[in-house]
């Protein structure tokens, strides 16, 4: 089992308190890029130039399928981009 920082934790309470995420383990691209704060096309390019959190592509038939994306990895990446003053 992963262990999470505490400053991760919190952020998947939060991540939780949306009744449409709570009994999901993975968000879809829409999903994932709304816990964020970013729209979607945003998280498209954070995934694509290496920067977003973690996440799990699904293939179908060998052709490149849907993206998700795992809450604990959504609030550990969230945890470590985010910069308070």
């Amino acid at each position: 089992m992963q262990t999470i920082s505490d400053n991760a934790a919190k952020i998947l309470e939060e991540i939780n308190n949306n009744p449409m995420f709570k009994k999901l383990i993975c968000l879809n691209q829409r999903q994932a890029a709304e816990a964020i704060g970013v729209s979607s096309t945003t998280l498209i390019n954070l995934r694509r130039d290496g920067l977003g959190p973690s996440y799990i592509q699904l293939e179908r038939k060998g052709r490149r399928g849907r993206v998700l994306y795992p809450k604990i990895e959504i609030a550990e990446w969230l945890s470590r981009t985010i910069k308070t003053m």
